[in-house]
């Protein structure tokens, strides 16, 4: 008849082995598609710095499973020295971790407004590009003298050239100037429009993307600073945290009450 306590050992063992294994593969996946979706590096690109903070906020999940796996792995076989030290590893990493989504928080701020002030100034320089094109074929308009004298202003200008058709020489110079000109205001308004600017929509969901990363990117960092740990020390990094903020709480207090 089998051993029944040796068979629970066994299975425990087995079970702890499965949430070693299976938490160190998850925190290697994390790290994979993190480091995938960095590159090439381009830190000081707000687009970059936007689908970075938000594919490290999405893949979190993955990295915070990982972690309590191996915790729960050591939990269910406490003697194995090995799954230890490897715990302690992720537990000396997790502080990395925990200011990393910390520092996430003024990186996504800085990157949404990079992304509003790059969209404005693009928009603003748009519009500049445009009016003086705008300006420089009107004033060629306005010059000419005569209809071949305004096709060779045409020719000197930079960039694409208007073209005057062959019907249009035969034109008196004002009908064409005046015809030339409402045309090129309807151009005008019609490249104008095309100038997208920012939109009560695109702010919005700037600010929901802000909302989102900021609050996840603080709840992953409570969570992770709940198990990191300084090699020696005996409380967590939360745990700290916690005290410290308690001592100096009890020190404000008894400051407070202190007769003047």
């Amino acid at each position: 008849m089998p051993d029944y306590t040796a068979s629970r050992e066994e299975v425990s063992a087995g079970f702890s082995r499965l949430f070693a294994w299976g938490g160190a593969c998850l925190l290697l996946v994390f790290l994979a598609f993190v480091l995938a979706d960095s590159l090439p590096l381009q830190l000081l690109t707000p687009s970059w710095q936007l689908r970075f903070s938000n594919r490290l906020i999405n893949t979190a999940p993955i990295a915070l499973l990982g972690f309590v796996l191996l915790h729960l792995a050591l939990y269910i076989e406490p003697s194995n020295g090995f799954l230890r030290a490897r715990l302690v590893t992720a537990r000396q990493g997790a502080i990395a971790v925990t200011f990393a989504f910390l520092l996430l928080v003024p990186l996504h701020s800085f990157a949404t407004w990079r992304a509003l002030a790059q969209a404005q100034g693009t928009q603003a320089m748009q519009r500049a590009v445009l009016d003086e094109r705008v300006t420089m074929i009107r004033k060629a308009i306005e010059a000419a003298a005569s209809p071949e004298d305004l096709q060779d202003r045409f020719s000197r200008l930079p960039g694409p050239r208007p073209q005057l058709p062959p019907a249009a020489l035969a034109l008196p110079l004002p009908e064409l100037k005046r015809a030339l000109l409402n045309e090129l205001e309807k151009t005008q308004t019609r490249a104008s429009e095309r100038i997208t600017r920012p939109t009560p929509a695109d702010f919005w969901a700037l600010g929901q993307g802000w909302a989102r990363v900021t609050i996840a990117s603080l709840g992953y960092a409570v969570a992770f600073a709940a198990g990191a740990q300084k090699p020696g020390a005996s409380l967590t990094l939360l745990q700290s945290l916690g005290r410290g903020a308690a001592s100096r709480k009890s020190r404000s207090t008894k400051a407070s009450r202190r007769p003047s």
